[in-house]
């Protein structure tokens, strides 16, 4: 298979666009916590620091599922590429356009599965701790 300039540029592009998705929510996170923090020792309240935190159960059970749940991200990103790029190349082949229909519908439905899973999960543990 030869390798065109255009097809380097786009998959430069979409490994960029990639790690960009994957590290701009964290760096969102990371402020909000300290802005939160701040906040919280200008009212006078305990401060946890991450050394504390850290050995904590609901800590490790949140960072995994935070793991778990970027892990889906990415293979919905995946799976609407997937789908876009087989829709894009069936050419008038409506099975094949169906079956690239199927792939998004499948996708998000999963998306919407695994997204209200989590919110099952958090405010059960948020209720129960």
């Amino acid at each position: 298979m030869k390798l065109n300039i255009q097809t380097i540029i786009a998959s430069t592009f979409f490994i960029f666009f990639s790690i960009f998705m994957c590290y701009s929510p964290a760096l969102a996170i990371d402020k909000f916590n300290t802005s939160l923090t701040e906040a919280g020792a200008g009212t006078g309240h305990e401060i946890v620091t991450s050394q504390q935190a850290s050995g904590l159960f609901s800590n490790t059970i949140g960072n995994a599922i935070k793991i778990l749940l970027s892990f889906v991200g990415i293979i919905f990103i995946i799976l609407i590429i997937y789908a876009g790029y087989t829709w894009m190349l069936a050419r008038g082949n409506e099975t094949e356009a169906q079956k690239a229909k199927d792939t998004i519908t499948r996708a998000i439905i999963g998306l919407f599965i695994v997204l209200a899973a989590y919110a099952i999960t958090a405010f059960v543990g948020r209720s129960i701790s």
